[in-house]
């Protein structure tokens, strides 16, 4: 498959995307150790196995700036995150709020009809003539106001 879309194609890393290229190597392993030429150098034991202890305090300088750079990214992740939680509260509660309020104006609505059907009944017209007038009205206000 890789001859058929050709070897510059590949999919990267989604570790890759989040922390950078430094670490994609692109081959079957996926990660690397980081080469001299993004500012560190090899650390290399002597003879028997030790570090020097520049080397060590070195490392440890890189450990930390790193471990600064994902404690950023965490603290970013987690205000995203609790952004995310308050727009979902802040949209349940006006979700909410919407269905009250179309609770209330269909009982108002049902109200209105029903009073409407005892008005048609009383003056003894049919409730589909009644029907028509309102929308004779409603059809009249239209036309003023669009033309």
């Amino acid at each position: 498959m890789s001859s058929r879309y050709g070897s510059h194609l590949h999919q990267r890393d989604p570790r890759s995307q989040l922390f950078g290229d430094q670490s994609y190597n692109g081959g079957s392993s996926g990660l690397r150790a980081p080469s001299p030429g993004y500012g560190y150098r090899p650390a290399t034991p002597n003879s028997r196995g030790q570090y020097s202890a520049s080397v060590l305090e070195e490392l440890e300088s890189q450990n930390d700036a790193q471990f600064e750079g994902l404690s950023a990214k965490v603290r970013m992740l987690k205000d995203i995150t609790e952004a995310i939680g308050t727009e979902v509260r802040e949209s349940s509660t006006l979700i909410q709020n919407m269905n009250d309020t179309f609770d209330n104006t269909r009982i108002r609505l049902r109200g209105t009809m029903n009073r409407m059907l005892i008005m048609a009944d009383r003056t003894g017209v049919g409730w589909r003539a009644w029907l028509f007038f309102i929308l004779a009205v409603v059809a009249l206000f239209w036309y003023v106001w669009l033309f």
